[in-house]
């Protein structure tokens, strides 16, 4: 009985010691076996989010375009510049005196020769009526003198005179011959004073400044007015020297005028500066305008000048060319191919308000797009807008 006790005993010891063991290792499994199962329900979760998650689409870039289109061009070259007169003049007074009358104003009309102006001729009377007086004094002393020389010239014959004495009346002929030429001479003088107190105008045109009034002392030299030949206009423009070949003497040209909306009219190619300034690398044109009602000297005008006619050219829009500024006959432009655009290099030439040339880098029917917008791309996808 002892002995079975124990043997009980020590099994029951041995099962204490070994039990706590096994429930180490038990709850170990269940611990791996809930982690395994965490793990698997987060992959199939992530797994539905992959495959219910929605596939993003390439967005379109909504774009204008045109056609490449073939049409005959004309070269030109757009002139700017002044409306100068062909002639302008300062009318200043010869001698100094008082001004009594002026008889036109700005803005009137005058023709070469009009009297426009009237100075005070009373010194210059005076001075005539002395230099007249003179005058009768030299013609009385010269017929004194001829008669004399013929009286001696008698009594020489008979030697009622000297040699000396005749001499002396042949010199007192001719210093009376010297007086009275010098007299016509003062008085001739004096006439002309008197007509420089007419001031007219010395050519025809226009009145553009009255600078006195009536009643200004005014000296010789002294401006009293500027008159413009309207007539005719100068029109005169710098254009770089890369054009010297392009403009010929004779061509006609169109002319606008900012400061009249819908004036045109029409010029010639009049001179060309043959000189290139080694500043500005340009040179001067001269056209001639003729004169209309509307036009006066000093209006701001632009010119067409038709250099040759380009036909059949392959033209974009002016819109669909991207240019950097260094080389103005290389640009870029974006085809459409497909739905996609890629970029290309193109060569210009001649060029209008409406239209390109290209002439080289694209083809007829081909569409480039006008306006790109900066997200624009090779490569990107676009949708062209309607009606473009």
């Amino acid at each position: 009985m002892q002995t079975r006790a124990r043997r009980f005993d020590s099994s029951w010891e041995e099962t204490l010691l070994i039990e706590p063991h096994i429930m180490k290792t038990t709850f170990r499994k269940h611990l791996l076996v809930v982690v395994l199962a965490a793990a698997v329900g987060a992959a199939a979760c992530s797994g539905t989010e992959a495959e219910t998650a929605p596939v993003e689409t390439v967005r379109s870039i909504p774009v204008r375009t045109a056609t490449v289109q073939t049409r005959d061009l004309a070269e030109t070259l757009s002139l700017t510049g002044t409306l100068d007169p062909r002639a302008q003049v300062t009318v200043v007074p010869e001698v100094s005196a008082r001004l009594v009358r002026v008889l036109r104003n700005e803005g009137d009309r005058v023709t070469p020769g009009q009297l426009i102006a009237v100075l005070d001729d009373a010194d210059f009377r005076l001075a005539r009526d002395r230099a007249k007086a003179y005058l009768d004094v030299a013609e009385a002393n010269r017929a004194h003198a001829h008669a004399e020389k013929d009286r001696a010239d008698s009594l020489l014959k008979t030697g009622g005179i000297t040699d000396k004495d005749h001499l002396a009346a042949q010199v007192a002929v001719q210093v009376s011959e010297a007086s009275a030429a010098q007299a016509r001479s003062e008085l001739a003088i004096t006439d002309r004073q008197m007509g420089r107190s007419q001031i007219t105008a010395p050519i025809g045109g226009r009145i553009a400044r009255r600078h006195a009034d009536a009643g200004t002392i005014v000296a010789a030299g002294t401006p009293l007015y500027t008159i413009v030949d309207d007539s005719t206009f100068e029109f005169r423009s710098s254009v770089p020297s890369g054009d010297f070949g392009k403009i010929r003497v004779g061509e006609h040209v169109v002319v606008t005028v900012d400061a009249l909306p819908g004036f045109v009219t029409e010029g010639e190619v009049n001179r060309i500066a043959p000189q290139v300034d080694a500043r500005s690398r340009a040179f001067e044109v001269i056209i001639r305008v003729p004169g209309r009602p509307q036009l006066v000297s000093g209006l701001f005008a632009r010119a067409q000048v038709k250099v040759r006619d380009v036909p059949g050219s392959l033209t974009v829009p002016p819109a669909a060319l991207l240019r950097d500024g260094s080389d103005p006959s290389k640009a870029q432009t974006y085809v459409v191919a497909g739905n996609k655009v890629e970029r290309r290099d193109v060569l210009v030439g001649v060029e209008v308000p409406d239209a390109v040339q290209v002439t080289s880098g694209l083809k007829a029917g081909e569409v480039v797009v006008i306006d790109p917008p900066s997200a624009l791309g090779p490569g990107t996808q676009v949708q062209v807008e309607a009606g473009s």
